[in-house]
């Protein structure tokens, strides 16, 4: 009788996390930017850099299991690998960020804007809590903002649908020839200053798919899947 009570016991317990996790994400993210874009003449205006209020800033990856809410994901659970090594084996593109995270499923209101930072260092993204860096992904070497290449947020949304909202900023040098200068600007804004080029686009998702945000400059490809233990 002893032995049916505990066999119960930890059925409910393993069905509960299951339930549990059944609720959460994983999202993952490659950030990549084009080698040699055709820019073909096609002149590009500074944009306006804002920084998010309450963003949320992922999590070092924990030696223990559990649902923390933004944590980075251990790279060998990352499904885009194979989309990763591409990139990296190719003349055209430049992979900035790769990384997954988990998340709870929230609705619109609940929902938060993730934090994605590529720096000019080695460093890429900004963390709440380090641990012990020889645990943490190459990405992560430094809190402190240097100059950044990407900078910006993605929230993902659950509802009837669900959505991912993207907001990136792309700091490029660009030739001045392909450059718009503001008036206010031109006095003190010399040919190698960066460009701040947007990709900023809200787009209803499916689960499992794998979504590609395009832009001349630059891309993001995204895919969101349920979490699994």
């Amino acid at each position: 009788m002893n032995h049916i009570k505990f066999s119960l016991l930890v059925f409910l317990f393993v069905f509960s996390n299951i339930v549990s996790a059944a609720s959460w994400y994983q999202v993952e993210v490659v950030v990549f930017d084009r080698l040699n874009p055709d820019l073909d003449g096609e002149q590009w205006q500074n944009e306006v850099f804002n920084v998010r209020d309450n963003l949320v800033e992922l999590q070092a990856t924990d030696t223990s299991d559990g649902l923390v809410p933004y944590m980075i994901l251990d790279k060998a659970r990352n499904r885009l690998n194979g989309v990763q090594r591409v990139f990296k084996l190719s003349s055209q593109y430049r992979p900035l960020i790769h990384l997954s995270w988990q998340q709870a499923a929230t609705q619109r209101r609940q929902s938060r804007y993730v934090h994605l930072q590529k720096l000019d260092s080695s460093s890429s993204i900004p963390v709440a809590n380090t641990g012990n860096l020889n645990d943490e992904p190459e990405f992560i070497d430094d809190l402190i903002p240097l100059n950044s290449i990407i900078d910006g947020s993605i929230r993902i949304r659950s509802g009837f649908y669900l959505h991912a909202d993207t907001d990136l900023s792309y700091f490029k040098e660009l030739p001045a020839e392909n450059k718009i200068l503001r008036s206010s600007e031109e006095s003190f804004t010399g040919n190698t200053d960066k460009t701040v080029i947007k990709l900023k686009e809200t787009r209803k998702i499916k689960l499992n798919e794998i979504h590609y945000f395009d832009h001349p400059m630059f891309g993001v490809i995204l895919q969101v899947s349920r979490l699994r233990y």
